[in-house]
């Protein structure tokens, strides 16, 4: 049986990433593959940890990449194909750390390399993009198979070499609108009807542009709340931010959970301010929902797949209230197959065992 190693950069709900890989691992049959995850330890959620375990795929980890020195890194990457190498092909998700991981690799010879674009750009930091982008230049021409999740993350990634595009699909109907839920949440978090809830759901990072939702809460009258999923390095000053400004009253944080799908019945609103994205899968969960949806018009165009979303500059607060004011939920949703998890798996577990199979 051939063995495919699957590098995932973390393991975190609140990861478009590694939500991607679960969402596709749930629906491949892996006939004929063997499957292993390598993985950077940072927090990994409980519920993905023993997903993998339960679908008896092996687990393996290494430090977090940015809780360690590159040297030390890079080094528990070579112990770690020094033992295992017996692989057919290497699938990354890791952007330009993934050379690290194709230099090894090749050294023992596994020559199909997989790559998959998930951002437009290589970090936050203005710097660290820039050197980002030098090593994946480096990583591209180890490279033998190219995807991404969209146009843009494609172009940012491989340039004008030809690369194929994988959905970041989902399960629609584990995301469609459900008033049971809607009214246990609410009831929960003592939100009455006739408040309006505006979501988040994602990381507390500068990718994500969360100081944006500190002046929304400014503009904003008492009739709204923001709710906020997620987890991250930014969290604790935004909390601060909150505190300073008494806007506490505002704002129901939430840090990760398992059932976040649930949580969109709840919103009434979709927000999403990101400085990039690659394909935000966040996006098609609301829009799945019918929440009324505004993104931040750096992100692709090719997340839209409702009628019911707009993209608007992140940096006017007043014009994205003013679009909130006109819209509402979706009441005759229709979504096509370009992002059902039930039909692009079948299409990506055959482009896998192609590859494996060449």
């Amino acid at each position: 049986m051939k063995k495919i190693l699957f590098i995932i950069p973390t393991l975190i709900q609140t990861s478009g990433v590694s939500a991607f890989m679960v969402n596709y691992f749930k629906e491949f049959k892996l006939d004929g593959f063997n499957i292993e995850v390598l993985y950077n330890d940072f927090n990994p959620s409980k519920n993905y940890i023993e997903f993998f375990e339960e679908k008896n795929i092996k687990l393996y980890s290494l430090p977090y990449v940015r809780n360690t020195n590159i040297v030390q890194y890079y080094n528990e990457i070579k112990n770690f194909f020094y033992e295992h190498h017996d692989y057919e092909v290497i699938y990354s998700n890791a952007s330009y750390q993934s050379y690290l991981f194709f230099r090894e690799a090749k050294k023992y010879g596994i020559n199909k390399i997989i790559m998959h674009s998930h951002a437009t750009q290589a970090s936050d930091n203005k710097y660290k993009n820039i050197i980002g982008q030098v090593i994946q230049k480096k990583a591209n021409k180890y490279v033998n198979y190219k995807l991404a999740c969209s146009s843009l993350a494609g172009i940012a990634m491989f340039g004008k070499s030809n690369f194929k595009i994988i959905n970041n699909a989902i399960d629609y109907n584990k995301y469609m609108y459900s008033e049971l839920h809607r009214k246990k949440l609410r009831t929960q978090y003592h939100i009455e009807e006739n408040e309006k809830v505006i979501g988040y759901v994602g990381r507390f990072s500068p990718q994500k542009n969360i100081f944006f939702f500190i002046e929304l809460a400014k503009k904003i009258d008492s009739s709204y709340k923001i709710m906020m999923i997620g987890t991250g390095p930014l969290k604790e000053e935004f909390i601060s931010l909150i505190n300073e400004n008494s806007l506490a009253d505002k704002f129901v944080l939430i840090d990760e959970i398992s059932n976040v799908n649930e949580y969109y019945s709840l919103f009434d609103y979709f927000f999403l301010p990101s400085v990039y994205e690659g394909l935000p899968i966040v996006g098609v969960e609301a829009q799945a929902n019918g929440l009324p949806c505004i993104f931040s018009d750096t992100i692709s165009k090719e997340c839209k797949i409702s009628n019911n979303t707009v993209y608007l500059d992140r940096n006017n607060v007043d014009i994205w209230i003013e679009n909130m004011s006109k819209m509402k939920r979706n009441e005759d949703l229709k979504l096509n197959d370009d992002f059902n998890i039930n039909v692009q798996a079948k299409k990506f577990e055959k482009l896998l065992s192609k590859i494996v199979n060449e």
